[in-house]
């Protein structure tokens, strides 16, 4: 089991928006309904997902792809084995095809404007673990994988956002420290 940074490659984003990003997607909708995709086959959804990534990747040095993958005789009980060390550098690979992506984590660098008296934050896009290794403590794995992250571009706080209807990510969340900073409020255009 090893934590990659994904590269820009087409072949790389196609495979992670298919194997991790659709999925994380359908999850999360049935949790949230403003994260329902649109009505369009998955090919589509794929293609504008890696087209999208590869943009945001390629134009800002400081947005990262972590993607998690495995032998397919690992299993979830396998996670704590120590292969995971986020202090050593990751590979920035396309992972073999004959193992799978289980889990992902995004970040990026919110930078702080020198009028403010606060570091710079590590902002945590999105995190993802396949079905199949929930409760192993593979999102700890990535979340110091993001901590780590954040040590290599000097950022003094971690931020992310999670959904009000997401209580089981909020939970997971608190539970590791995270606490609320800013309410988001949102409404429609009249």
């Amino acid at each position: 089991m090893e934590i990659r940074r994904l590269p820009t490659d087409e072949d790389a984003l196609r495979r992670y928006a298919a194997e991790l990003w659709l999925p994380y997607h359908r999850d999360l909708a049935a949790t949230a309904e403003s994260h329902a995709l649109a009505d369009r086959p998955d090919e589509e959804l794929i293609a504008a997902e890696a087209a999208f990534r590869r943009d945001l990747l390629r134009e800002n040095a400081d947005r990262r792809l972590w993607v998690v993958a495995v032998d397919s005789e690992v299993g979830p009980g396998d996670v704590d084995s120590g292969v995971l060390d986020p202090e050593k550098p990751a590979p920035v690979d396309v992972p073999d095809p004959d193992r799978d992506l289980v889990a992902f984590v995004s970040t990026s660098v919110d930078a702080c404007p020198a009028v403010f008296d606060r570091p710079d934050r590590l902002v945590i896009g999105d995190i993802y673990v396949d079905e199949s290794f929930r409760g192993s403590r593979l999102a700890d794995r990535l979340l110091e994988r993001a901590e780590a992250d954040a040590r290599e571009q000097d950022c003094g706080e971690l931020r992310l956002d999670v959904d009000v209807d997401n209580e089981r990510a909020a939970a997971f969340y608190e539970k590791r420290g995270f606490e609320p900073y800013r309410k988001q409020l949102t409404r429609a255009v009249r």
